[in-house]
């Protein structure tokens, strides 16, 4: 399962970067430090604030785990079903944070350019987090909580 997890993300990140190059962009061009860190690094300190840093790290290896209870998987869902919409509420904060710059600065022909792309590339990672760790897990997930018996 680790093995297609890992070519799951390989042809995400192939794929992403060939329509980039295709579509005649570089992709340097899609790097943005701050939005990078508001995507990555703060829903999840966030999420391990909530879960605690050891359901935290449980929940990103239960899926792969042949050892993993019920409790951990039905924990681990919960996890990445909030972790999902934490991405997306992030995304949407950011979205708005360039929009006010963009606003503020809409005299300055120079700033719109980079406020804009602030405010976009912010829906892209929210949108490559997701295809590359949110859904994964949550399929890996599902599909361990689909060998245990079900109670009537």
């Amino acid at each position: 399962m680790v093995l297609n997890y890992v070519l799951a993300v390989l042809v995400l990140a192939c794929s992403f970067a060939g329509t980039v190059c295709m579509s005649g962009g570089a992709l340097y061009g899609y790097l943005d430090i701050p939005s990078m860190l508001g995507m990555v690094f703060f829903p999840l300190v966030y999420q391990c604030l909530l879960f605690g840093v050891a359901a935290a790290k449980s929940a990103f290896t239960a899926g792969f785990r042949k050892d993993a209870t019920v409790e951990q998987l039905k924990t681990a869902q919960l996890f990445f079903k909030n972790y999902s919409r934490l991405i997306w509420i992030t995304a949407l904060v950011v979205v708005l944070i360039g929009m006010v710059a963009l606003l503020k600065y809409l005299e300055d022909k120079t700033m719109l350019g980079p406020n804009f792309a602030l405010a976009f590339l912010s829906l892209l990672y929210g949108g490559l987090l997701h295809l590359a760790i949110i859904l994964p897990n949550a399929f890996f997930l599902k599909r361990r909580l689909m060998e245990f018996p079900m109670d009537l």
